[in-house]
């Protein structure tokens, strides 16, 4: 009875120190890291955790959280100091989000016990050689008085041994180093009968060690050390700070007091993705608070401090992934009509209550994020009645664990079948998934095709968990009855391939617990924005050709209570991915609304509305469904006139494809989603005008559910048509040649065109015309084909050799001093036209620290490798930056995409950093070389890949922009050092390649080389682990080593 309560003890211990709760997978390495063994679950009298879990209703309560069961401890005052230590021992660096962390495999504790009392396994006393001369030895001495702590609670007379062998988790960064006891011999642990002596000892040991304690020396000498690191420092290194500055170390309790010294300091609030580690800033100096012109009391006449709070929750609900805090004024005072109250601004600590505010940029406390706060469900009773994918209940003792997908936003999936766009039935391919399910198949056919007698089913009920066995044999499948159609025959549902077969009675057998350890593996998921049209024979078409098929699957919205993940579907196979949703809703389009089109016909009121630089002129042709789509933009702008809450329309979830609104020239237009990046900004393309644009999420609505179908049937109306007789070198005209056309052409009122001929472009019908502007004759030479060809300027415009060299006359751009980027940004930049000059080249602050010297030798980090040739070259990026990189770009995207022109350029030389827009984003780039008059040879700076661009992309690297440290580190793996590049072989490059590139994965780095020269030359020596697997880690340099004989072959 005693050992029981001692369970129940520690394992209260256990989940009092996670206040978010110990999710039920992880809560056995939990226990076990505390005290050495796993709960007893067997001498219990249990077989499952879970039902141990919830006999002890006064110890442990169970939630469900994001399909995933979590265990909350019962407040107990007994126990709350034992979990305040083990919540100090846990690490400090956990991430909100899905960063991977890792742990610093230390044995340093081991160096300083001594080497015979390892091999003779003889009483090893914890204080013998253990000496607290740093900060470091005290934290050892903590962790190791409280493991010995619980042991003895938890079994007095037991002996604990660990292995050298790695262990997944927890793992904890470099600055919060958690000692590990680690040793193929066998260690015996004291027992501590008297606790509070030991205290004692630790007692004066932080005396000697710290000295007294003095409030207002360190409180003065904190205020100079802030003073000095005015832009914040992280708490977890300002020990360190301290102990440099003032040659005294920094007392611990100083540490919890700081939080209390507002007057000389402010503690910012943990973030989503630092929720451990915390900022410490000196306090903001208050700002002057002018003088209202109306009374203060005019506020509170239209909306109360409750209502605007209110007010804002609706809206962070509808951008549910987050909204600018520099973007909540514009949109409350055009959802609600009403000012917004500015003060709140000025102190966000005042939403602290309603939602999450994150700073992304350390550096940059004007720019914020806020998120919704997450609902607090009420707490619902758990019972053992579940509702199957087929969705009958079923009651049994003992059912599978809820199947949980990856945490990958793509991933692989096996279309098993169609009911609707609602109810798409999928199983995720993968190890833990469908080779998971194989193997235990295996297992099944071969356990019951020794017991097939002992195990057959006497009789079946509806609802009814069975294992089903094929004709031969061979094969077993776990299945629900679903029908019982004759004595003789069964219609069941094959709960991991998610369709229904008949089968004899006589196939049928008892399903063993031993096969519910595994979740079920088909599973339901619904197509976004299909919702409407979810039955739709088109639809239905459509996605049943997809049955059979693996495609890539993106998550939009994980799965919640009763309702299926909303999803994306991805055909991978073609040579251009096919989006799935974008296809079914293509399939709704009514094309007999556009007019059909025919050689020599020719068109009356046409509209010009874009130019493409690839000689493509987008048209608006006279047709039922512009007619149409035109009343319908007009009914949509009368709605949202009149609507009073404007973020009903507000697009939450963007995704490529999505089909949605936005205004152009005032005006709302239908845009298509093409691109979405990771910090709210998404790529559109008006698909009724054929012009392209950035824009942020917030600039999006929605369609009016009552007129969402009209929308939908409408086909595109754009055409895209060529100029006939108009030559397009090199497949793409110079700015000067676009510029000519637009000219001539966009905006013309009584423009006509005649159809000449008609040809697939790139998978479209391209149309080419003769135009003719403001003429009743429909004579060629009175085209604006002749026109132009005759034109003496187009002629130079498009023989012109280089339509962007720097002697020739092009806009130039010049940058006076920048603001912070944000609001005031356009005022700083100046078009202006200079003619016949040179472009002067223009003189920024130098580009930012490099990433590299920020790395010391034995240091442990987190990173992803974005790019690699072989063992001796590949580009990493540090892990924990990756999302301030993501913001950085979405940044860089909106600013150069609204405020610089494609016509303007700037000279452009070797060696120097720019921004370059490289594909569809705006990249940081250093020139490595300029090929000739056209291209230029750059280095991806955040990336480490080298490109070749056209001379006309580039534009100044602002000083906002140039904040965050260059993020491609160049690497060498340790451990090859005597390898050249040239000496692997393409095998070997293959196989690292293959474990290493685009993965997260630990570094050690092992040393930083010392160069000065070009950015993209190696800096760095460092050994790769993957952390992935369950019980071991791999060091990417032995399997090297072990697949190559001699350096010489590899």
């Amino acid at each position: 009875m005693a050992d029981t309560d001692s369970i129940k003890k520690l394992l209260r211990s256990v989940l009092q120190s996670s206040k978010e709760g110990v999710s039920l997978s992880t809560l056995q390495s939990d226990y076990r890291s505390l005290c050495g063994d796993s709960i007893p679950l067997k001498k219990l009298g249990y077989s499952r955790l879970e039902d141990y879990l919830r006999s002890i209703p006064s110890v442990v309560h169970l939630e469900s959280h994001m399909g995933e069961l979590r265990c909350f401890a019962v407040v107990c005052q007994k126990t709350a100091h034992i979990a305040e230590l083990v919540a100090k021992q846990k690490s400090s660096k956990k991430s909100g989000r899905s960063h991977i962390i890792c742990i610093i495999r230390l044995l340093k504790l081991l160096n300083s016990l001594n080497a015979s009392t390892l091999s003779t396994g003889r009483y090893v006393a914890p204080f013998e050689n253990v000496q607290v001369n740093s900060g470091k030895g005290l934290k050892q001495m903590l962790n190791i008085i409280f493991v010995f702590y619980c042991i003895s609670q938890k079994q007095r007379k037991k002996h604990v041994a660990s292995s050298v062998s790695f262990r997944k988790a927890p793992r904890t960064s470099l600055d919060k180093q958690q000692v590990v006891l680690q040793t193929s011999q066998c260690i015996y642990y004291p027992v501590f009968k008297n606790i509070p002596e030991v205290y004692q000892k630790l007692n004066v040991s932080l005396y000697y060690h710290f000295g007294s304690y003095n409030v207002e020396l360190v409180r003065r000498r904190m205020s100079k050390l802030l003073e000095k690191y005015y832009s914040g420092v992280w708490m977890s290194k300002l020990s360190e700070l301290y102990s440099n500055i003032f040659s005294e170390n920094l007392h611990p309790h100083a540490l919890i007091d700081i939080k209390k010294w507002t007057d000389i300091c402010m503690v910012e609030k943990p973030s989503i993705t630092h929720q451990s580690d915390r900022l410490i800033y000196p306090p903001l100096p208050p700002k002057p608070s002018p003088r209202p012109l109306t009374p203060p009391t005019s506020l509170n006449a239209t909306s109360s401090p409750a209502e605007v709070c209110e007010r804002i929750k609706e809206i962070l609900h509808r951008c549910s992934h987050g909204l600018w805090a520099s973007a909540l004024p514009k949109l409350y005072v055009d959802t609600y009509k009403m000012p917004f109250p500015e003060h709140i601004l000025d102190n966000l600590s005042l939403l602290l209550n309603i939602c999450i505010v994150e700073y992304p940029l350390s550096h940059d406390k004007t720019k914020a994020i806020l998120y919704s706060s997450p609902t607090n469900k009420k707490k619902e009773k758990q019972c053992t009645d579940q509702t199957l994918p087929f969705g009958l209940e079923v009651s049994a003792p003992v059912l599978p664990p809820c199947l949980v997908g990856p945490s990958v936003q793509y991933s692989s999936v096996l279309i098993t079948d169609v009911k609707s766009s609602n109810a798409v039935t999928i199983r995720y391919v993968g190890e833990k998934y469908s080779d998971a399910q194989e193997a235990m198949e295996e297992t099944m056919s071969s356990f019951y095709k020794q017991r097939f007698a002992q195990f057959a089913l006497c009789k079946a009920v509806v609802g009814q968990l069975v294992a089903v066995s094929e004709e031969d044999g061979d094969e077993v499948t776990r299945a629900q009855v679903v029908e019982i159609i004759s004595e003789d025959k069964v219609k069941v549902y094959y709960l991991d391939y998610g369709f229904l077969v008949e089968t004899s009675r006589v196939n049928m057998l008892e399903l063993r617990q031993d096969f519910l350890s595994l979740p079920f593996q088909a599973t339901c998921v619904s197509l976004a924005d299909l919702q409407a049209f979810c039955s739709h024979p088109s639809v239905l078409s459509s996605l049943n050709k997809l049955v059979g098929k693996i495609l890539l699957m993106e998550t939009i919205e994980p799965r919640q209570e009763n309702k299926a993940s909303v999803v994306v579907l991805y055909d991978t196979s073609q040579e251009d991915d096919i989006n799935i949703n974008s296809t079914c809703l293509k399939a709704l389009q009514d094309h007999s609304m556009n007019n059909p089109l025919t050689v020599k016909a020719t068109c009356q009121n046409v509209c010009v509305t874009n130019v493409d630089p690839e000689g493509i002129i987008y048209c608006q042709l006279p047709c039922r469904g512009r007619a149409r789509l035109c009343q319908l933009l007009e009914e949509t702008e009368a709605i949202f006139s009149s609507q009073h809450k404007k973020s009903t329309f507000l697009v939450s979830r963007p995704f490529s494809g999505k089909v949605c609104l936005a205004q152009y020239k005032g005006k709302w237009a239908r845009v298509e989603i093409t691109v979405t990046y990771a910090s709210k900004v998404v790529e559109i393309l008006f698909i009724d005008l054929g012009v392209p644009m950035t824009a942020d999420v917030t600039d999006l609505r929605e369609f009016p559910p009552a007129l969402l179908p009209d929308f939908i049937i409408i086909p595109p109306q754009i055409t895209r048509c060529r100029l006939a007789e108009l030559r397009v070198p090199g497949g793409r005209w110079s700015p000067r040649a676009v510029l000519l056309v637009k000219k001539a052409v966009l905006g013309a009122e009584d423009c006509k065109l005649m159809i000449s001929e008609l040809e697939q472009h790139k998978g479209n019908l391209l149309v080419y015309v003769y135009l003719f502007i403001g003429t009743q004759s429909l004579e060629l030479d009175k085209s604006v084909n002749h026109q132009l060809a005759q034109s003496e300027s187009w002629n130079k415009a498009i023989t012109q050799k280089d339509a962007f060299d720097h002697t020739t006359s092009n806009p130039a751009v010049s940058v006076t001093n920048e603001p912070s980027f944000g609001a005031g940004v356009s005022s700083s930049l100046k078009v202006t036209s200079t003619p016949e000059t040179t472009l002067p080249l223009l003189k920024l602050p130098q580009p930012p620290t490099h990433l590299s010297f920020l790395f010391q030798p034995d240091q442990f980090m987190d990173v992803f490798v974005t790019l690699v040739h072989d063992p001796g070259h590949f580009v990493l990026q540090p892990w924990l930056d990756m999302h301030k990189l993501a913001i950085l770009m979405g940044d860089m995207i909106l600013y150069y995409t609204r405020k610089w022109t494609g016509s303007s350029t700037i000279c452009v030389q070797k060696g120097e950093v720019y921004a370059a827009k490289v594909g569809k984003k705006w990249c940081r780039v250093q020139v490595k070389e300029i090929c000739d008059s056209d291209s230029v040879c750059v280095y991806e700076l955040d990336y480490g890949k080298t490109k070749v661009v056209h001379r006309s992309v580039f534009q100044p690297l602002v000083t906002d922009f140039r904040q965050l440290p260059f993020q491609a580190v160049v690497a060498q793996l340790a451990g090859s050092e005597g390898v050249t590049r040239r000496q692997w072989s393409d095998e070997a490059s293959l196989l690292f390649r293959k474990h290493v590139e685009h993965r997260a994965l630990v570094a050690k780095v092992e040393r930083v080389l010392d160069v000065k020269g070009h950015l993209w030359e190696c800096r760095l020596l460092a050994y790769l682990v993957d952390t992935s697997m369950e019980d071991t880690d791999l060091w990417i340099h032995s399997l090297m080593a072990d697949v190559c004989d001699e350096p010489s072959t590899a």
